[in-house]
């Protein structure tokens, strides 16, 4: 995508509501029950974005909710890396440790996929579009599309609520990093 690209344009698919959402700063999720997209605008040039996103072994210094994270193996554009979150439903807490094969094509997406975890199910991506803002600014269109599924029994919705809280937090935190670099 060109770096002239409008950020209305890149939108066009969202509420005029989430639009306005996105554009005053805020993180928009979409999606319901293991299936989102998430959006945020970025002030950050596309190499920062870029470099925050692949940085996988410094995310304990800035995802509050990853205790651990490691790359096992690394080949050309293919990236396994391990994960370990805690979060909390409650007072319960809840441990996810994860394997996803990483697919970086580089300064444009992330193409993910659990290949071991304690969830039943989870794929993805990461997408980076820069874009022309208001009077000249660029920035960095942040977007995530996923589907994750977990075999909760009742505590099923919990789940989901936890799961979006983490998919919101996630991005606001990967954000701040960004703009802070």
């Amino acid at each position: 995508m060109s770096p002239t690209t409008t950020l209305n344009q890149l939108t066009s698919s969202l509420s005029e509501a989430e639009q306005q959402r996105l554009q005053q700063g805020e993180v928009v999720l979409i999606g319901e029950e293991g299936i989102y997209a998430v959006l945020s605008i970025v002030t950050a040039s596309l190499e920062t974005v870029w470099n925050v996103l692949t940085a996988y072994e410094a995310f304990p210094d800035f995802l509050p909710s990853v205790v651990a994270c490691r790359i096992l193996e690394r080949r050309e554009n293919r990236i396994l890396v391990e994960r370990k979150d805690r979060r909390k439903i409650g007072w319960l807490p809840i441990k996810v440790k994860i394997v996803t094969e990483n697919v970086e094509t580089f300064h444009d997406r992330i193409d993910y996929r659990m290949v071991e975890g304690t969830l039943d199910h989870m794929h993805g991506n990461w997408q980076l579009v820069p874009y022309e803002g208001i009077q000249g600014h660029t920035g960095t269109l942040l977007m995530q599309k996923i589907t994750a599924k977990a075999n909760m029994g009742p505590l099923q919705p919990y789940f989901y609520e936890v799961f979006e809280t983490g998919l919101i937090e996630t991005m606001t935190d990967l954000r701040t990093e960004m703009e802070q670099r």
